[in-house]
């Protein structure tokens, strides 16, 4: 028998006024343009959400599309582009009291200074952060900074320590189930041990990144390892064809990839392996 219940479906919300949606439309189309790694016009597309949140006094969402911005125009090469818009993103999250958006603007800043050479802003940096540091909960964002200052350490010539940051890092990375901080740790350990002069250590320890770049499905991070293993077989004097091999499809890919400050490098890499295995060097072949 029936109930008598006279129901009316709720009638849908109304839209939002045109400056937020068209605020929303910029942001959603930077986010989709960041993920497909289009970095030019994601960049456009972030400015634009900046713009636009600005018109709207939206402050917090403003800092986020600045730290956006920052990204894409650090992924683009623009490092003082990136720097400057980390920065203003630093002061409205401290602003607005937004304590975890503010240490992934650091980080950001850490990274953008470490890939500029801006090493006594890297350092000044690094000793503001540092006595805050230790109140980072075991997570996500304390294993990004242990990842960051294994690293610095490890350009320093501080080998003990930086190994000690990446093996912390590594195991906050494996209980938050982040597989690309893990395999981003494993490759920074190679670069250690590269460091240390151990090329054949190095070179066991990039293949096991490349197997997790793989296993990712993440294409500069496969380039960069099949590098990393053919300079460091090279270094070593061992399995000169494998280096040869491995060199020159790390150079086809990042050619593919359009990693242009990637090529000097890798090229001259597969030239001295060419050179050693007694084969001339073609750069159109590549």
């Amino acid at each position: 028998m029936s109930s008598g219940c006279q129901c009316s479906s709720a009638k849908p919300p109304p839209p939002p006024p045109a400056p937020i949606a068209a605020a929303q439309r910029s942001a959603e189309q930077g986010a989709k343009l960041t993920e497909a790694e289009n970095w030019p016009a994601a960049v456009r597309a972030w400015q634009s959400a900046v713009d636009e949140y600005r018109l709207l006094n939206d402050r917090g969402n403003e800092a986020l599309a600045l730290h956006n911005l920052g990204q894409a125009k650090d992924r683009a090469g623009d490092f003082d582009g990136a720097h400057a818009m980390l920065e203003q993103a630093v002061l409205l999250h401290s602003a607005l009291k937004l304590d975890q958006e503010w240490w992934k603007d650091q980080l950001a800043l850490l990274q953008v200074e470490a890939k500029a050479e801006r090493t006594n802003d890297l350092a000044r940096r690094f000793d503001r952060l540092e006595k805050d540091s230790s109140k980072l909960p075991a997570g996500q964002l304390r294993a990004l900074y242990l990842n960051e200052r294994g690293l610095w350490l490890s350009r320093a010539g501080d080998f003990d320590k930086a190994a000690a940051d990446f093996k912390a890092a590594s195991q906050l990375f494996a209980s938050t189930h982040d597989a690309n901080g893990e395999a981003a740790v494993v490759s920074n350990e190679a670069l250690l041990l590269e460091r240390q002069n151990k090329p054949e250590l190095a070179a066991d320890k990039w293949n096991s990144a490349l197997s997790r770049f793989q296993a990712m499905a993440n294409p500069l991070g496969i380039a960069i390892s099949m590098r990393g293993r053919g300079r460091t077989l090279l270094a070593s004097g061992q399995n000169l064809t494998e280096a040869e091999d491995l060199l020159r499809r790390a150079a086809r890919n990042f050619k593919t990839l359009r990693q242009e400050k990637e090529m000097p490098e890798t090229v001259e890499l597969l030239r001295r392996a060419l050179e050693k295995n007694g084969k001339p060097f073609n750069a159109s072949e590549i």
